[in-house]
């Protein structure tokens, strides 16, 4: 029994390319250990059973030389388990969240289903620019752990893009805690071309079969990203003209892009840029008032928020652009996002208590707009 385990160990480490140095730091035990259960000189202990499995992404049988399947199933399970336990705007269902994963990493450690959520989980956590949900207390030992867990995505995982999200995140995490350096070698990963991704290949690939549904598809989602991406680009560079006092040159950046929007999409559109980070309507109000021009600031403090408040219907939901018919630009590229009415509420009242509109909040129109989203 014991040779047999070891010829396996052997087999599955060997498929999977990794030394046995490798196996070892995943399983935080030493390459002895690897080398004595290969050589059948011992057995891994019981506890390390499930680990070692979870590694090759087997089950425990598998081990034992009885046919079985992967641990996908189970990482699924663990994810979905965590997605339950988190409640918008409370920080503590986070973090229970978030140890939910850690627990089943210790079962099935370098699951990259589960690690590639512990490093999105983490780092929402860790940085203290995303507010309510920035955990102080735990934020170093969080950081640490993220930065551990990227590393082990990009050493050990096969699929390039979780690669690139794993350096991502390190770039993020870098950043905000000042180790810049590091933060610039990460940046380095990355393509310098945008046309290198997934959709953008599978397009060119449809349309050399002359599958043109699907290559409107893969262009359609493409777009979509690239306006997300290019919208990203401009918040930062508003948000840098208004660092530096430059107000006129903000308002003409953000005017120039919602009037190409309103061109391209025939409406106003909401905002591509991520909402709980701060939209560009937002960004246009406070560049207006900076400016001392209170009437245009309100006038986007409402189109940040009416927008969203027009969209909802009996049913309780909220249905953001793709309610309305794709235009060609993004073909399928918007997927149809619904968000229930009271968290909608928790994300407009947290809009409308932003500390950069505290010049407004006196006026008539302000106290009507609290008003409608009070009420939902």
């Amino acid at each position: 029994m014991t040779q047999n385990i070891g010829q396996i160990i052997r087999k599955l480490r060997k498929e999977r390319n990794f030394t046995q140095e490798e196996l070892a730091e995943q399983l935080n035990i030493s390459a002895q250990a690897v080398s004595k259960w290969e050589n059948g000189t011992s057995l891994p202990d019981i506890s390390q059973v499930v680990p070692l499995a979870s590694v090759f992404g087997v089950t425990a049988d598998v081990l034992f030389g009885i046919e079985g399947t992967n641990a996908a199933e189970e990482a699924y399970r663990i994810v979905g388990e965590a997605e339950e336990i988190k409640r918008y705007g409370e920080l503590p269902t986070y973090l229970a969240a978030y140890d939910h994963l850690l627990e089943g990493l210790q079962k099935y450690p370098n699951n990259q289903i589960l690690l590639n959520n512990c490093v999105g989980f983490g780092l929402s956590l860790c940085l203290p620019e995303n507010g309510w949900l920035y955990a102080a207390d735990r934020a170093d030992e969080i950081a640490a752990e993220t930065d551990r867990q990227a590393g082990m995505i990009i050493t050990y995982s096969k699929n390039p893009s979780d690669v690139l999200r794993a350096h991502q995140v390190r770039l993020f995490l870098y950043s905000s805690r000042g180790e810049y350096d590091k933060a610039a070698d990460e940046a380095k990963n990355f393509p310098e071309r945008t046309d290198f991704t997934l959709h953008s290949n599978m397009a060119r690939v449809e349309e050399s079969r002359e599958n043109w549904e699907e290559a409107i598809r893969h262009l359609g989602i493409d777009n979509s990203y690239t306006m997300q991406a290019l919208e990203d680009n401009l918040a930062r560079l508003g948000k840098a003209y208004y660092h530096l006092g430059r107000y006129d040159q903000a308002i003409a950046l953000f005017e120039s892009w919602f009037r190409t929007m309103e061109a391209m999409f025939g409406e106003k559109f909401p905002s591509f840029h991520d909402f709980d980070s701060g939209d560009c309507y937002l960004l246009l109000a406070q560049a207006y008032l900076a400016s001392g021009n209170e009437k245009k600031a309100m006038d986007n403090v409402e189109n940040s928020v009416r927008y969203y408040l027009e969209m909802i219907r009996p049913t309780k939901k909220i249905r953001l652009a793709a309610l309305r018919e794709n235009p060609p630009l993004i073909g399928h590229g918007i997927t149809d996002i619904r968000i229930p009415v009271p968290v909608m509420k928790v994300k407009l009242t947290k809009k409308l208590d932003s500390p950069e509109l505290e010049q407004l909040r006196e006026t008539d129109r302000f106290r009507a707009l609290r008003e409608e989203v009070d009420a939902l």
